[in-house]
C-alpha cells in the first residue's frame, strides 16, 4: 500500500497493552445521538427492558438501525428525550440470537444482524462515505480490516487481537459472506514479521480471499479515505467505481460476538492515555458509563486534566457528565498547566517533540511530556514554511488554502482541493504559527456544504416553475385547439 504524507507524533502516555475492567455502575446514560445519526425511543419511561432489546431505532442507510440495551434496567427518559437512563437490574450477558455457521448464513441475515446488534454504523462505506447502505444494494468488492492506530492515543489493533483472537477470526468469516463475487478481505498491519501478523498469516493460509496487507505508522494511516487512497494506488486492479468497506479490529471483533455467540454490541475497550493520565492502559467498559466513572477508574482528576473523546489529534473535549458512546474507542488526557512556563526558550527540549530539528529529542528519540491543554506561546501568520505540506496526506496545499480563505476567496479554495481535505489535524499539529488550519477548513467546507444545498435547492425550485409553465402553456394549447 502507498501512502503521501503523513507524520508519527512522539506523545509521552502510551497506554499499556494490560486491559482493565471499569465495573459496571448503577446507572447508565445512553445519548439518542450517535454516530451523526439521531434515535428516537423505543420503550417507554419505567418500562423494564431486557439485556440486547432495542431501546431506539434510528431510520436510514436503506434501513433501520437499533441501539441495543447494554444491561437489564428500568428506562428513565430525560425531559428533553436527548438521552435514556437505565437503572441497572442486571449487568449479566447473555446471548440474544442463536448462532449460525458462517458458511451457511445468508448475506440477508447478516446485515439485519448487525443491524439490529448496533453494529453496522462501525463500518464505512467508500460509495456512501459513511455506512454502507442496509438493503443490499452494494456488495463491496474490497473489505480493509485496519489493525493499525498511529493517532495518539487510540485503542491499538494488536491489544483486541490478543483479548479476542478467536472473536476477531470469527468476524473475518461473517465478512467474507458479504463480500461480492472475487471480492476480497485485506488485513492492514505494519510489520509482515510481526508475531501477530505471522499468527494471522498462518490462520488464513489457504483462504485465498484473505490478503496481507503493510502499511507505514504514520498518522493518519487509519483514516477511512487515506486507506482507500493507499489501495488503489498499491493495487492497480482495483477499479476506481469499486466499493470498499473498511472495519477496525474492534468492529470485526463485535461481529463475531455478535454473529458468533448471540452477543450485540455492549461494551467498548477504550484507550485512557496522554501525559496527563497517571496510570495509561485500556479499559473495558460497558457503554453508557458516565465518564466520571471511567476518569476514576482511570485515576484521573477532571480538575487538574482536560479530557477529550478520541486521539490528540481530532478529539474535542468532554465533560465527567458525558458517557460512553457505541462509537467510543479513545480518551486522550491533556495537563491543565498550573502556571506559566518562565524562560521557555531556553530549554534544550529533551523533553519535548517537534517536526524540526529544534529540540534535543532530535537526538535521544524521547517521547513529548510537555503537552498541555495551554497554548504554549502564541498565534503569529503564516510563514509558508511548507510543513503542512509535507505532511498533508492528501498532497494538498494547506498554505495556499489558508491564504484563499483570509480573503474570503471560497470559490479558489473550492477549486484548489478544499474539499478533499479529511481534517486529520496534522496541518495544525505542524503548523509553527499555531494557525487552527483544521477548524478554519472544517468551517469553510461546512460553508460550502450550506452553498451546494441552497443552490441545488433553488435549480429545484426552478427546473419545477419550468415544468408548471411548460405543463399550462401545453394545456392552452390543447385547450385552443
Amino acid at each position: 500500500m502507498r501512502f503521501h504524507g503523513g507524520y508519527l507524533p512522539r506523545v509521552a502516555g502510551r497506554p499499556s497493552s494490560m486491559i482493565r475492567h471499569a465495573p459496571v455502575p448503577d446507572q447508565l446514560v445512553i445519548r439518542l445521538r450517535q454516530g451523526g445519526m439521531t434515535y428516537h425511543g423505543a420503550v417507554g419511561n419505567g418500562e423494564t427492558v431486557a439485556f440486547g432489546s432495542p431501546l431506539a431505532w434510528a431510520e436510514g442507510a436503506g434501513g433501520r438501525i437499533a441501539l441495543p440495551a447494554p444491561v437489564t434496567g428500568v428506562v428513565s427518559i430525560d425531559a428533553d428525550a436527548s438521552a435514556l437512563t437505565l437503572k441497572v437490574t442486571n449487568a449479566e450477558t447473555t446471548p440474544v440470537w442463536p448462532r449460525q455457521p458462517p458458511e451457511r448464513i445468508p448475506a440477508e441475515a447478516i446485515r439485519e444482524s448487525l443491524a439490529c446488534g448496533g453494529l453496522w454504523p462501525l463500518i464505512w462505506s467508500s460509495r456512501t462515505g459513511g455506512m454502507p447502505m442496509l438493503d443490499g444494494s452494494e456488495e463491496p468488492r474490497r473489505i480493509l480490516v485496519n489493525f493499525l492506530a498511529t493517532e495518539p492515543f487510540r485503542t491499538r489493533g494488536k491489544v483486541v487481537l490478543q483479548a479476542h483472537w478467536e472473536q476477531v477470526l470469527t468476524g473475518l468469516r461473517y465478512l467474507s459472506r458479504l463480500l461480492a463475487e472475487y471480492g476480497l478481505v485485506h488485513l492492514v498491519l505494519t510489520e509482515p514479521d510481526d508475531p501477530v501478523a505471522h499468527a494471522l498469516q498462518k490462520e488464513t493460509t489457504g483462504q485465498v480471499w484473505m490478503h496481507l496487507e503493510t502499511a507505514p505508522l504514520r498518522y493518519p494511516v487509519e483514516h477511512p479515505r487515506v486507506l482507500c487512497g493507499a489501495l488503489r494506488r498499491g493495487d492497480r486492479t482495483v477499479k476506481p467505481d469499486e466499493t470498499i468497506w473498511i472495519l477496525d479490529a474492534q468492529a470485526v471483533q463485535a461481529v463475531g460476538a455478535c454473529l458468533g455467540e448471540g452477543l450485540p454490541l455492549h461494551e467498548r475497550i477504550v484507550a485512557v492515555g496522554g501525559p496527563g493520565a497517571a496510570n495509561p492502559g485500556h479499559l473495558r467498559v460497558r457503554i453508557g458509563t458516565p465518564l466520571d466513572r471511567v476518569l476514576d477508574a482511570a485515576d484521573l482528576d477532571e480538575t487538574r486534566q482536560q479530557v477529550l473523546r478520541g486521539g490528540l489529534m481530532r478529539g474535542t473535549p468532554v465533560q465527567a457528565a458525558d458517557a460512553v458512546k457505541y462509537d467510543d474507542d479513545a480518551f486522550f488526557v491533556l495537563p491543565r498547566p498550573a502556571k506559566r512556563e518562565f524562560l521557555g526558550f531556553v530549554n534544550p527540549g529533551f523533553d519535548r517533540v517537534s517536526i524540526l530539528p529544534c529540540f534535543a529529542s532530535r537526538l535521544t528519540g524521547a517521547a513529548d511530556r510537555t503537552i498541555t491543554a495551554s497554548l504554549r506561546g502564541e498565534r503569529r501568520p503564516c510563514i509558508a514554511c511548507g510543513l503542512c505540506e509535507e505532511v498533508c496526506p492528501r498532497g494538498l496545499l494547506p498554505q495556499v488554502l489558508h491564504r484563499y480563505l483570509y480573503r474570503d476567496a471560497i470559490d479558489e479554495a473550492e477549486r484548489t482541493g478544499l474539499p478533499l481535505c479529511i481534517g486529520c489535524g496534522l496541518c495544525s499539529y505542524v503548523c509553527p504559527s499555531k494557525i487552527e488550519l483544521r477548524h478554519e477548513f472544517a468551517q469553510a467546507q461546512d460553508r460550502l456544504r450550506r452553498e451546494h444545498e441552497q443552490a441545488q435547492a433553488v435549480e429545484t425550485v426552478n427546473e419545477q416553475r419550468e415544468e408548471s409553465r411548460q405543463h399550462e402553456k401545453e394545456h392552452s394549447e390543447d385547450w385552443r385547439k
